[in-house]
């Protein structure tokens, strides 16, 4: 096998044909995805919650190969082949893209970058060490008002995304995931790539997820107008809610990185919800009221985001029903 630094010339030779549309920093971390392979323990911060993962990635195109799996709370694993993902539970819930590409974010995260290259522009901000590793950082910053920004690291040899970091318009980091120690193999064998983890339940629930995947129109019970610019509807689900037992619909709005969740709902009398701007458990939020129903948008994204997503929701009218030629008023939100 040819070393690292010579397997990632061609790679970025190879890739020279995108280079117009493709930032320099998106090129080197794909490459490395496809061509390296390592292990190590990556550490995911949000809030006033952590975990730890343990990863082996093998090199292999569409950003290789990747194994993952929880080392506290609760067991989960990921394995990931392209955008095929196999997730092992403990109990079964439903997965979501957000949480498997920050899972798999080495891999994963610069892809979803490079869809959405139009919308950052990208600067050097300095140098330093991660994971014992040389690393450049740059600045992903948005060019429009419905993202935030990233900060990435990267290792100085290689361009592996080695930490990402979401940053909102105050500056505060809302979400980060780096590894803490990373070491890169010129291959991973079937043992080591196919041991079971000892601390892996008896009894795991496997589900299927292919990333980006998107629900059909007709099972989706809304409208969808105009959203923020590369964003769409990413899943739709209606369940019951353990407290009130009143049905529950939560629409999954995302542009391949930020993730907003639409939970709409029939308040009970005199019980009080977010109208207009606001905070659930530190995470930016937008509340409104949509023909009695009470619309409230969650997620790590700018209140400009929250607050399309929700104007641009409306009822599908019953088939025995003209479509309505306006949208229903919609209070809570800003003219």
């Amino acid at each position: 096998m040819k070393p690292a630094p010579v397997l990632l010339a061609l790679a970025l030779a190879c890739g020279k044909a995108l280079a117009a549309d493709t930032p320099q920093i998106i090129q080197r971390m794909l490459a490395a995805a496809d061509v390296l392979s390592y292990r190590g323990h990556v550490v995911q911060i949000e809030g006033d919650q952590a975990q730890s993962l343990h990863i082996l990635h093998r090199a292999g195109a569409d950003g290789g190969f990747d194994r993952v799996r929880s080392l506290q709370g609760t067991y989960w694993e990921l394995r990931r082949q392209g955008q095929n993902c196999r997730i092992a539970l403990s109990t079964v819930r439903p997965a979501h893209d957000e949480a498997l590409v920050a899972a798999a974010f080495a891999s994963l995260l610069p892809r979803r970058l490079q869809k959405l290259a139009e919308f950052y522009e990208f600067a050097p901000v300095g140098s330093g060490r991660l994971a014992d590793h040389a690393a450049d950082f740059t600045l992903a910053r948005p060019r429009d008002q419905f993202r935030f920004a990233y900060l990435l690291g990267t290792d100085s040899a290689t361009g592996l995304l080695l930490k990402a970091s979401l940053i909102d318009n105050q500056g505060k980091v809302l979400r980060q995931v780096f590894f803490v120690d990373l070491e890169l193999v010129q291959t991973l064998d079937d043992a080591e790539w196919l041991q079971e983890a000892g601390s892996s339940p008896a009894k795991l629930q496997w589900t299927e997820h292919t990333l980006g995947q998107r629900p059909s129109a007709d099972a989706i019970p809304w409208t969808i107008g105009t959203l923020p610019p590369g964003f769409g509807v990413s899943g739709y689900i209606r369940r019951q809610s353990p407290d009130s037992g009143q049905d529950v619909e939560q629409l999954t709005i995302s542009d391949g990185l930020a993730t907003v969740s639409v939970f709409i709902d029939s308040p009970a009398p005199g019980e009080q919800s977010l109208l207009g701007a606001g905070r659930v458990q530190a995470m930016p939020a937008f509340g409104a009221r949509l023909d009695g129903r009470q619309v409230t948008a969650l997620g790590a994204a700018p209140m400009a985001t929250l607050q399309q997503v929700v104007k641009a929701l409306m009822p599908v009218a019953p088939a025995s029903l003209a479509t309505p030629a306006a949208s229903p008023a919609i209070s809570g939100a800003p003219p």
